[in-house]
């Protein structure tokens, strides 16, 4: 406990927030979970919130909560203007009080921004300017219905204070309804809520006047502004600071919580929640302007910080006065309990994926983890079969096999793990050569072996299990050997054919130029022909999928496309391999127009994969043989480390 204070004193230590006192610098800031049923609050959600309370956080922001019903995201969003709210917020802060953790909610109107699916409600926004990214084309509001969102901000403050809750957060940034006004790409009205930055700024005071006369002085009330925008046509770091600026010295609000990026255009939004190989602790750089702005009033800072040293670094340079570690805290609701007693076993690093946290978000799904299947699954019943004492065999130290490993070890298992390879990760391991993935497999790894260490896991490297076990007794046995590239059958032809898998690990011993023939369905097409170029090749990606990476998540996606196309990877779109003429061909998937292949020397196939479960026929009848992850079937990381988790339950 001491060892960890001395390394985290600042982080670890009391800090103020207007009337509030935080036991720590680390707060979970407001981030969507769809653990919500009609607009209220569900016990999942309770559980969730439990948890990380439990781990230590000094305050949870609660999700984005509608003041009016025009301002709900999706159908899971919160209520924050229903009577019934406030009971919701009572059951969240008896779950959470007993930790000494402090609850605030987060009070939002998405205007034109609707990520919700159809039969969709008519979007508004200060000026009928429809929204790039959502593709939703709102109508002005009127000044009358202005002053209704303002009432409604005034009566979710009152059932925020009747239900508990410690404060309020009013979000203003991210393009969203108020901060719309901001900008003037979205604000063309012609009264006096737009000109000089004081008309544009009217509609945040108007509200912070109402939420402050209804809450009293006891609550916290406070802003999340933009740090920086990031877009051409959006507001840069000068322009953030000066609003910032204009709000703090109206003396109102207790503190300012900084974010960046933009909802309403593709690039701009990936900023939201950026992954790898965005820089880590992209806000730290940004936040200098606006910190400058509001001094001396507390700033929270918010986006990518995942690292406790790099938190500690951040609050004890003066940077910040807290830090929202969000994504870390779902990937490791103990990581705060962690850094005051190591004791308690490795952190959990997120790795920035966002496939399950922000990635089920989108996809209107409830909030997960890849690396921690527990989250979002807080009040599920842990795994009912004992292995306690019990002789484990792992066969494959992919991320399912890791997670198997651990797992079972964890429930008090003997626990053997053979890796064929010199080294664990499977798949994950090969995509960490490229840009996208090489953040995500260091960290991977290095939780992968920490943890195995803690649970006394017996790893066996560069060890083939043939058709013959291991001469043991072996009471549960997984099978997770994942799979291998999928080569469609193709005639002859003067190309030298390699999969992706091959270019990925060798680029340089392949001679250009390169056709990437990439089925658009994962990250082993766009991988190939980033490492290819960056290796000098001319590279040309054809790609079958409607975009490439369709099934990656859109962030992801974003920053692959920015990449590639300022490396000058030529894309050829909807372009599938055909050889119906026994010649091979490229041939658009929705017209079926055939055109010869664009020359080439080395042909490249991303076509998918299939399971490498060479050894499930000699296995399939031996007692206590169970499978997970892609030898069941190919699919994504987190669905082989789920698998993996359950495994000693099937």
């Amino acid at each position: 406990m001491l060892a960890a204070m001395t390394s985290y004193p600042t982080l670890l230590s009391p800090v103020s927030i207007g009337p509030l006192t935080l036991r720590n610098r680390v707060v979970s800031t407001s981030h969507q979970t769809s653990l919500v049923d009609d607009h209220l609050p569900t016990e999942k959600l309770v559980a969730y919130h439990r948890a990380r309370a439990a781990g230590g956080v000094a305050a949870i922001f609660l999700e984005a909560t509608a003041v009016h019903p025009t301002g709900l995201l999706t159908a899971h969003t919160l209520g924050g203007y229903l009577p019934e709210i406030s009971a919701g917020y009572r059951r969240l802060v008896d779950a959470v009080k007993p930790h000494d953790t402090r609850l605030l909610v987060q009070l939002f109107h998405g205007g034109r921004e609707q990520i919700s699916a159809p039969p969709r409600a008519p979007a508004v926004a200060p000026s009928p300017v429809p929204s790039a990214r959502f593709k939703s084309e709102p109508r002005a509001l009127t000044v009358r219905e202005l002053r209704e969102l303002v009432d409604g901000y005034a009566t979710a403050g009152r059932l925020a204070r009747d239900g508990g809750i410690d404060g309020i957060e009013l979000s203003f940034s991210h393009g969203y309804l108020v901060s719309q006004f901001f900008s003037p790409g979205s604000n063309h009205r012609r009264d006096h809520y737009n000109g000089e930055l004081e008309a544009r700024l009217r509609l945040a005071r108007e509200v912070i006047a109402a939420v402050r006369t209804a809450i009293g002085p006891d609550m916290a009330l406070g802003a999340r502004l933009s740090a920086n925008e990031f877009g051409s046509d959006l507001l840069d770091a000068t322009a953030c600071a000066e609003i910032a600026a204009a709000l703090h010295g109206d003396g109102v609000l207790d503190f300012f919580s900084f974010v960046l990026g933009h909802s309403a255009t593709y690039a701009a939004s990936t900023w939201i929640a950026p992954p790898p190989p965005a820089a880590e602790n992209a806000i730290a750089d940004a936040l200098a302007p606006a910190r400058q702005a509001v001094a001396p009033t507390p700033v929270i800072a918010a986006t990518r910080i995942v690292d406790l040293d790099d938190a500690e670094a951040i609050v004890a340079a003066g940077r910040a006065d807290v830090v929202g570690m969000t994504r870390a805290l779902i990937a490791d609701p103990e990581l705060v309990a962690k850094a005051q007693d190591p004791e308690r076993g490795p952190v959990i690093e997120c790795i920035g994926c966002n496939q399950a946290c922000i990635g089920h978000y989108h996809a209107g799904v409830p909030i997960g983890c890849v690396v921690n299947p527990r989250t979002g699954r807080e009040r599920a019943a842990q795994p009912r079969a004992s292995v306690a004492g019990r002789r484990v065999l792992v066969i494959g130290g992919g991320p399912a096999g890791v997670s198997a490993a651990i797992e079972a070890a964890s429930l008090g298992a003997a626990v053997t793990l053979h890796e064929r390879a010199d080294a664990l990760g499977g798949q994950l391991r090969l995509a960490g050569l490229a840009p996208a993935h090489a953040e995500v497999w260091e960290r991977w790894q290095r939780t992968a072996k920490a943890r195995l260490r803690h649970a006394r896991v017996s790893v066996e490297l560069g060890s083939e299990v043939g058709d013959r076990l291991p001469e043991e007794s072996w009471e549960l046995i997984v099978l997770a050997t994942g799979a291998a590239p999928y080569r469609p059958p193709l005639p002859a032809a003067d190309l030298h054919v390699v999969s992706a898998w091959d270019a990925i690990r060798t680029p340089e011993q392949l001679a250009g130029p390169v056709l990437v023939a990439d089925w658009g369905g994962d990250w082993a097409g766009l991988d190939a022909a980033e490492r290819l170029r960056a290796a000098g090749h001319d590279v040309i990606l054809a790609c079958a999928a409607t975009h490439p990476g369709e099934t990656l998540h859109q962030y992801q996606r974003n920053l692959y496309l920015a990449r590639l196309d300022l490396a000058g990877v030529v894309i050829a779109h909807h372009a599938e391999l055909s050889a119906s003429s026994g010649e091979l061909a490229l041939r658009h998937v929705f017209s079926g127009r055939e055109r010869p292949l664009p020359l080439a020397q080395t042909l490249v196939l991303a076509q998918g994969r299939v399971p490498d479960d060479r050894l499930w026929p000699a296995l399939e009848a031996t007692p206590g043989v169970v499978r997970a992850g892609d030898v069941l079937g190919p699919r994504s990381l987190e669905e082989a480390i789920l698998e993996g988790s359950r495994a000693v339950a099937a």
